[in-house]
């Protein structure tokens, strides 16, 4: 077996040094800020959604702070409000407030908590940060509820919220960890009670899931985080009263008064007490808003789990299994459609995967990474796009080249110089449509006097009617001798390009032999365009023949004549490139232009004759491309 070669390494080797870089970026997440950033976009896409009618906030905002006086207030207002709270019938009484210090009038908190028999108090903690393996951990309290009152409280959980690289809170640690103890967050922990789920029917699997009830299952990053599931934007979903109207309203209550809140609204309910007032320190940017009350995050999180739902993001392996499929649709349109199609295709897939992203994001709660792929679609197609005409160019280059080599080859098969016969002055040109053609010409001395000369015109352009035509061009010396007539070398060429020509091709020719002595000069046709007689009278003959078909095509016969010529006469040999040329009106040159333009400068040499014909034809067509090849042969007879 031999050893692959580097050549054929290479190809695989830059393909993996391009796709291993491309995938690195969407596993590690290195565009995590501008996903973020697209998340909060689904988020106000997918708007408001239905949430539970179980919570209601109760909130310090400004109103409170100015009736109340100074935050923290005085803990008597929070005992009267869980007895006013427990005498509406409240399920959960929740309160998003630290009570880290003992204040005066505790003892009423505690004897209110103890009658409610429902309140929840948290804990604050710091992060260790230096300490993350697929759960956050804590090294200490920021400030941890009073031993006192954990006592008399029904559960006690963490307030703690993950801030994201843009500074924005989309997560909570559902548990904690701090020593050998894991703590639930709050609002958690009083879902899973209203739920009625023990502890044993919780399982976690740090950086995974984490498993509730028979069928509840919460989506985890891999710190163990819960990603936040908002339901819209403040005040817009959940109830809410302000703390200092529910203390007035139960003060009604109890005297008997009507109040302003009806008790009715709290019956049942998980009230959440929180800091909404500006300046308090407990407002954070989230999706929706520059400045979100924490108090709302506790009624989220407690309605996701009511509801089971929530937000799950695709794994690192499903976002690059789908940059993958990306990559193969655009670099398909990329390389196999022209740049307009390539393009709009491109725009197709990129507006289809948004669309699918939102779609499911609003329908499923799934996150998948927009970003990223959409970045690297467009970075694909340009890439390869890029190489696509580079590899174009450099073929074309190289197709050019072997043209270049083509043309010179081609060129040998012409007249390397002009025949010297005395009493004509000779002179010929071919301009090739491409760089090589399917014109030819030739001329034979056939002694004593005698001059046979050629002229073709190959079916087709390009390298076939240049191969073919060199073909004719060595068939055609082959069979000319000099006591050869015209017809006969015709009819002998014909033949062989019958039987042995299998490219579909053929070839127009004319050929005439002058002799010099007897002043004439005959002539066989094969298809061709009638050599041009111009006499120094002025008077032009069409010389042609009755018999004769094109070289190549079916076997035939070929008829040849004679015409007599004086001193002064000009004799123009030419192929359909000159007659056919076309200008922007798609009027065609013609035979009788061409005439018009030799009687014109008969009196000149050869080489100028030729010269005005050639600049008369492209004038005649000035912004048109040549479409054929063009070969002149002028003789004139001096």
């Amino acid at each position: 077996m031999k050893p692959l070669g580097i050549k054929k390494l290479s190809g695989p080797i830059i393909l993996a040094l391009i796709i291993l870089p491309v995938f690195a970026l969407s596993y590690f997440r290195l565009f995590d800020v501008y996903e973020l950033g697209a998340l909060d976009i689904r988020f106000l896409i997918r708007s408001t959604v239905p949430a539970t009618d179980k919570v209601v906030i109760i909130e310090i905002g400004e109103d409170s702070l100015k009736k109340l006086g100074r935050f923290p207030f005085d803990r008597s207002y929070h005992a009267i409000l869980i007895r006013a709270l427990s005498d509406f019938g409240a399920k959960a009484i929740v309160f998003d407030l630290l009570f880290a210090e003992p204040q005066d009038n505790d003892r009423e908190i505690e004897d209110a908590m103890r009658k409610a028999g429902n309140v929840y108090l948290p804990s604050a903690f710091d992060f260790d940060t230096k300490n993350v393996s697929k759960m956050i951990s804590a090294r200490g309290y920021v400030a941890k509820c009073q031993d006192n009152f954990l006592m008399l409280a029904k559960g006690s959980g963490h307030i703690n919220i993950v801030p994201d690289k843009d500074g924005k809170f989309r997560r909570i640690p559902v548990y904690l960890r701090y020593g050998n103890a894991f703590y639930p967050y709050i609002s958690f922990l009083v879902a899973c009670d209203y739920l009625g789920i023990r502890e044993s029917e919780i399982k976690l699997k740090p950086g995974k899931y984490l498993l509730f009830g028979k069928t509840g299952k919460i989506p985890l990053d891999d710190d163990s985080n819960m990603i936040i599931n908002f339901s819209g934007r403040w005040g817009d979903v959940y109830k809410h009263y302000s703390y200092v109207d529910v203390l007035q309203s139960y003060f009604a209550y109890v005297s008997g008064q009507k109040p302003s809140i009806d008790p009715k609204v709290f019956k049942d309910k998980v009230c959440i007490i929180g800091l909404t007032a500006a300046g308090t320190g407990d407002l954070h940017p989230n999706p929706f808003e520059t400045l979100y009350p924490g108090v709302g995050i506790h009624a989220e999180i407690f309605n996701s789990v009511l509801n089971n739902r929530f937000i799950q993001r695709a794994s690192r392996e499903m976002n690059l299994l789908i940059l993958l499929v990306l990559g193969i649709l655009v670099s398909l349109a990329a390389l196999s459609m022209k740049p307009v199609k390539g393009l709009l295709s491109l725009i197709a897939i990129g507006a289809i995967f948004a669309g699918l992203s939102v779609g499911l994001f609003i329908k499923s709660g799934v996150w998948i990474d927009v970003v990223y792929p959409e970045a690297a679609m467009i970075f694909c197609y340009l890439g390869l796009t890029l190489y696509k005409y580079v590899a174009e160019w450099t073929k074309r280059l190289m197709v050019e080249n072997e043209l270049g080599i083509a043309k010179k080859i081609q060129e040998s098969f012409l007249p390397k110089k002009l025949p010297e016969v005395n009493g004509m002055d000779i002179v010929a040109a071919m301009f090739t449509a491409r760089q090589v053609g399917g014109d030819l010409y030739d001329f034979l001395n056939l002694g004593g006097g005698r001059l046979g000369v050629m002229i073709g015109d190959v079916s087709g352009k390009g390298v076939p009617a240049s191969l073919f035509m060199a073909m004719v061009t060595g068939a055609f010396k082959f069979f000319t001798t000099p006591d050869s007539h015209p017809k006969d070398v015709l009819s002998r060429l014909n033949s062989k390009l019958v039987s042995e020509s299998a490219s579909n091709l053929f070839v127009t020719v004319f050929y005439t032999v002058f002799d010099n002595k007897k002043r004439t000069v005959t002539y066989s046709n094969g298809g061709h365009l009638p050599l041009i007689h111009m006499k120094q009278t002025g008077e032009a003959d069409f010389l042609d023949v009755d018999i004769g078909t094109p070289l190549g095509l079916i076997e035939g016969d070929y008829a040849e004549k004679e015409a007599v010529f004086a001193p002064g006469d000009v004799f123009v040999f030419y192929t359909d490139g000159i007659t056919e040329a076309m200008n922007e009106g798609s009027d065609m040159y013609g035979s009788e232009r061409l005439s018009a333009v030799i009687k014109a400068n008969k009196g000149l040499s050869s080489a100028k004759i030729l010269d005005a014909i050639e600049k008369d034809v492209r004038a005649f067509e000035p912004k048109a491309s040549q479409h054929d090849d063009m070969t002149l042969v002028v003789i004139k007879i001096v």
